[in-house]
């Protein structure tokens, strides 16, 4: 029989071991770097209740953990709470064992039972938690170009400046504000900042415009040649703007480094990235098709979960749903989740979504709850969904209507990983 509880202060040195072991490629094995992140760990764990660890204990002995993350993220046009787990972690010696399977189901139901409609999580394997419900987030792109190929308008950068630890708050503030007003980011605090500027190969620009930060840039310099010193590409870890005015100061910037930098690598769910670009080629020479150059390189990272679907319809109840009108029954399978399996009616009048307890409807729609995660997240729109047979509809005259319901009118983007 398993136990799954908050870890004490005493604990986090077992967890740690498991995590070292788990993540080899993750963790300098060394001793002085096992004592810093214990601290770290030990730190979070009793002075940041938003990021707790949990273990998982069988006969007393400790097989696996997690860390818990409590966030906020703008969903749509509304902030909700959204759950995120980081850091499972097995015991080498007990794989196979559903550690992981039963550290997950604790998680969702942990914060189902807190009242929050959504989680959210880093796979280490796709499909391996699709199975558990959680669908497909935006593609993350990684865009390799030179310098000279962005942006060559003249812009003014005499307001551009290093950023350091005492910058924290000012970086909370403008990554916020970008944060009210985009679907899918994910709130930041202090303490993630604090992250960037504890690895010393981050540099962190930044540029203010009446007094207030309102773009930075967080990068480091990366080399494939050991022997030929001042080569060297330039990795864009996050890069935070507020308008266009602000993005063309930093892509200035990056095209000022042409002297020096071979290559600036960026990764992003911007899949429009390649408009700044004079040549949107990624330098790999390679075609796909006919003659289709390869402009980026294409993953799936983040991957979201509806653990409460009348929560997230209840959350959204200030949200317009493309402006339709529509008596809707949604079903939904959830083998994973049994209290999320559910159908529910909705109406929608003029856009406006209402729980309905009535038992008539105009249309049935059913999803698979992995499905329906990435609909609502809007990765994914539901005339596709029905045109691949991975959703149902009971009349094809409300395909439509069901596809303007559930429309985006921008993929989700997350900066936050955990």
């Amino acid at each position: 029989m398993s136990m799954i509880r908050l870890l004490t202060e005493h604990e986090i040195a077992d967890f740690v071991s498991i995590a070292f072991n788990a993540y080899p490629k993750a963790f300098d094995p060394c001793e002085e770097n096992r004592r810093k992140i214990i601290k770290k760990f030990t730190g979070i764990q009793t002075s940041n209740p938003s990021q707790n660890f949990y273990g998982l204990y069988r006969d007393e002995q400790m097989l696996g953990g997690m860390q818990l993350h409590n966030f906020i993220m703008k969903l749509l046009s509304i902030k909700i709470p959204v759950g995120g787990v980081g850091t499972v972690a097995v015991d080498f010696l007990h794989k196979k064992e559903n550690v992981c399977k039963e550290l997950i189901t604790y998680f969702l139901n942990h914060y189902r039972d807190k009242g929050y409609g959504m989680v959210a999580l880093y796979p280490f394997r796709p499909d391996f938690y699709k199975k558990m419900g959680f669908g497909y987030g935006p593609k993350m792109n990684r865009y390799k170009t030179k310098p000279t190929f962005l942006s060559a308008e003249s812009t003014d950068r005499q307001e551009m400046f290093y950023l350091s630890r005492e910058g924290i708050n000012d970086m909370v503030e403008c990554h916020n504000r970008l944060a009210d007003a985009t679907h899918g980011m994910i709130e930041k605090t202090a303490t993630m900042f604090e992250k960037i500027f504890d690895d010393p190969e981050n540099r962190v620009v930044g540029y203010k415009q009446d007094g207030k930060l309102r773009a930075y840039c967080v990068y480091r310099f990366v080399s494939d040649d050991n022997k030929r010193i001042l080569i060297y590409d330039m990795y864009i870890d996050e890069i935070i703007y507020e308008n266009a005015h602000t993005l063309k100061i930093l892509l200035a910037f990056l095209r000022s480094q042409a002297d020096q930098v071979r290559e600036i690598i960026i990764d992003t769910h911007d899949e429009y990235f390649h408009y700044l670009l004079s040549d949107p080629r990624n330098g790999s020479s390679n075609f796909l098709g006919t003659l289709s150059h390869e402009s980026n390189l294409q993953g799936l990272g983040i991957m979201y979960r509806v653990i409460n679907v009348k929560k997230i319809f209840e959350s959204l109840c200030n949200h317009n749903f493309g402006g339709q009108n529509c008596k809707m029954k949604l079903s939904i399978s959830d083998d994973f989740l049994a209290s999320n399996n559910t159908s529910i009616t909705i109406q929608f009048q003029e856009g406006i979504a209402e729980i309905k307890e009535s038992e008539d409807y105009e249309v049935e729609v059913s999803f698979d709850i992995s499905e329906f995660s990435s609909l609502i997240m809007g990765t994914i729109n539901f005339n596709t969904l029905h045109s691949y047979g991975l959703a149902k509809i009971s009349n094809k005259e409300y395909i439509g209507i069901i596809n303007k319901i559930f429309m985006v009118d921008q993929k989700p983007k997350c900066t936050v990983r955990f």
